[in-house]
């Protein structure tokens, strides 16, 4: 993809994910914990509602950019692949073009 193309990605991107989908895709990036956990201690650092950060999660696991499970099983939150690319998107990262998907 040409730089120019990648800039365009990235700009729709940022016009697609809000505020706080971006923190939470990569806070989840960052840490290792359920979401359960990651998303009260988002709510108590940032002061934004927990109810506001569980909509935005269900979008993102919905979009296929994060996973997460039932909090009762201690599964953590991860980055889908897709997630980890919008993520590299992001951030710049100029090998973020270079992903493979499988079909």
């Amino acid at each position: 993809m040409s730089k120019s193309g990648v800039a365009d990605l990235r700009r729709l991107v940022l016009r697609t994910l809000n505020e706080n989908q971006i923190l939470i895709l990569s806070q989840v990036a960052r840490q290792r914990r359920t979401m359960t956990s990651l998303l009260r201690s988002l709510s108590e650092e940032r002061g934004v509602p927990l109810s506001t950060l569980k909509l935005n999660a269900r979008i993102l696991r919905d979009l296929n950019l994060i996973s997460y499970g039932p909090a009762e099983r201690g599964r953590e939150a991860r980055l889908r692949p897709l997630g980890a690319f919008i993520l590299r998107l992001l951030r710049g990262d100029p090998e973020a073009t270079l992903i493979r998907f499988p079909d």
